[in-house]
Order: structure tokens, then C-alpha cells, then sequence
């Protein structure tokens, strides 16, 4: 991917989006696998080669309004998480993934919480992420050249 460059060929620099909880990721930064990527116009963040956390807040077109954090599993995690961490729920979209709402009364501590458990590599906690599809390339399937 190409830079946009000014009149003097400075590259422009894009400012990230700042998510409000970002301090969250503070128990992962020093990890040598932690990554974030940008995902459904939230912050994702990898641990242990898997994603751990999706940070969301409300989008400019208003497709969604959600803020808070969805904290990524599996089903069969979703009890035991929740009687550790009560004040996690299902998500009311993504019913896979745990979800608190920054407004609950409890999420400053449930997510230090979390992320302690994430940081000490939880198995509970994480879903591989599943790798690009392949891409179907023309022309290659088999051709038969008859002779006459």
C-alpha cells in the first residue's frame, strides 16, 4: 500500500483512532506476541497468537452503539468465565463472545480482571483467527488438448 505523499514528499501520517480504553492492553504491551488490529471499527487485540479482546465504541454512521468490550471464547468457556466474572454477558449480536458495556458498574475491575487472566495465557480466553481464504486463481484448472 502506497503512502500519500504532500507537495514536499513527506509521507502523511494517519493518526490512529484512540479507543477510551486502551488502557486495558497496558497488561499485554510488554508481550512479545501482543498485536492490535483495527476489526468492525473497533480494536482488536492478539495474545498468544489468538484474538483476546475486541474494544468497541459507538460508530460515526450510527451502525452500531455499542462501547464497551467483547471478550472472545468459546461457548463451552461461557459458564465458568461468567461465575468468575459475573458481570460479563452474551453479547446480544455476536453470542459467541462475552460482552460488558463500559457503563456497568463494575467494569474497571472486572476488566483488570480479565486482562490478568489473559495476560497469564487463561486457555479459556482467545480464538484462533482463522487464516485468509484462498483465492481461486483463473486458468488453472486442467485443459485437454485433443489431437486430430
Amino acid at each position: 500500500m502506497r503512502s500519500r505523499e504532500t507537495r514536499d514528499s513527506f509521507p502523511v501520517v494517519r493518526r490512529r483512532k484512540k479507543f477510551e480504553h486502551e488502557w486495558i492492553l497496558e497488561a499485554f504491551v510488554q508481550h512479545p506476541t501482543f498485536f492490535t488490529r483495527r476489526m468492525f471499527g473497533g480494536l482488536a487485540a492478539y495474545l498468544f497468537e489468538r484474538q483476546m479482546l475486541l474494544l468497541v465504541e459507538p460508530t460515526k454512521s450510527g451502525r452500531w452503539k455499542w462501547h464497551g468490550v467483547l471478550v472472545c471464547t468459546d461457548y463451552k468457556h461461557h459458564a465458568s468465565i461468567q461465575a468468575q466474572f459475573p458481570a460479563l454477558k452474551p453479547h446480544e449480536i455476536l453470542r459467541k463472545w462475552l460482552f460488558i458495556d463500559s457503563t456497568h458498574e463494575d467494569f474497571d475491575s472486572t476488566m483488570e480482571a480479565v486482562a490478568k487472566s489473559v495476560a497469564s495465557n487463561d486457555p479459556r480466553f482467545g480464538i484462533f483467527p482463522k487464516g485468509p481464504k484462498p483465492r481461486r486463481r483463473r486458468g488453472t484448472g486442467v485443459r485437454l488438448f485433443l489431437r486430430d
